[in-house]
């Protein structure tokens, strides 16, 4: 047995011994916090934001971790089994946590934030039409995370939905002040140097908010490796474009990148194609950093990709 399913066995298991402590969504706490797991740094900033005051909020991935090809661990068991709410994605972005997912839905709580969006707000990958689960990009929507996370909580600890209603009109002003500032941000570039050249196909909902072109050496999922025609018909487009910047990604390896500038010097020899600096896309900074914070990475990322691509 892998280990995988051992872990699946494992959380089975308790999970055939335990019990959800709620009438319908609402949940027995008495005074204590709730225990709130969430699967992303985003998701956990999101959570923190809007419990503030009342939830302990755990992480299952860190700063620099890839949910992509994110394989769950023995220890993510008892993390799952002590909480009261579970809070993913969605939209096939902990693919490989589909099913502790399903198990967990069977005793607790868990919700995928995705949920909070209409069918309309789901962009598709044109080439293969994948649903891209890359929502945090589009400052609006995750306004509309925020909104659905909060009923949420409102909905399991009904007795302090005045805190979470509150938390929730402060919050939401952090982010319409973050959505205007990456609009007055991105209107410093020029249209035709919007170009965004990155690892993989996770800043489409940015393009499309912001009005910027996006490539990525690789889809929108990291786990389908790039082919060497990816990699040469992007090379060739940039170099036709002139477009000279490329943007690492902080949990995605470099090494497509790398290949990509040296496609473009075959083709063109005079052409010089460098990075423009390290974005955070699928995991926040680290804990305490400037990009810590949701708030923080959208500005960090906005301000390197203004100053890489402003002529």
């Amino acid at each position: 047995m892998n280990t995988f399913y051992k872990i699946l066995f494992g959380l089975s298991l308790l999970l055939a011994t335990g019990c959800k402590q709620a009438t319908g969504n609402k949940l027995y706490l008495g005074n204590r916090q709730i225990k709130v797991v969430a699967t992303t740094t985003m998701i956990a900033d999101l959570l923190n934001n809007a419990g503030k005051g009342r939830v302990l909020v755990e992480s299952l991935m860190g700063p620099g971790i890839d949910p992509h090809s994110y394989e769950p661990r023995e220890s993510d068991v008892s993390r799952l089994m002590d909480a009261d709410v579970v809070f993913y994605n969605g939209i096939h972005l902990e693919g490989k946590m589909a099913d502790l997912f399903e198990e967990s839905s069977k005793k607790k709580h868990v919700f995928a934030i995705a949920d909070g969006l209409l069918p309309a707000d789901i962009r598709k990958e044109i080439q293969t039409n994948t649903p891209d689960p890359h929502i945090w990009f589009d400052v609006q929507l995750w306004i509309k995370c925020l909104e659905f996370v909060s009923a949420k909580l409102i909905e399991i600890d009904p007795e302090n939905s005045a805190i979470y209603n509150t938390n929730k009109t402060n919050y939401l002003a952090t982010l319409n002040d973050l959505h205007k500032y990456v609009k007055q941000q991105s209107e410093k570039i020029p249209n035709e140097q919007r170009v965004l050249i990155t690892a993989h196909d996770a800043f489409g909902y940015f393009g499309n908010a912001y009005g910027f072109q996006v490539r990525g050496v690789q889809g929108i999922n990291t786990v389908a490796e790039a082919n060497s025609g990816e990699i040469g018909s992007l090379a060739t487009f940039m170099v036709k474009n002139k477009v000279r910047a490329f943007f690492v990604e902080s949990s995605v390896p470099r090494k497509n990148l790398e290949k990509l500038k040296e496609v473009a010097a075959l083709l063109d020899p005079s052409f010089v194609l460098s990075s423009g600096g390290e974005l955070f896309s699928d995991a926040l900074g680290p804990k305490n950093s400037p990009a810590g914070t949701y708030e923080g990475m959208v500005k960090h990322n906005i301000d390197t990709i203004l100053k890489a691509l402003i002529p």
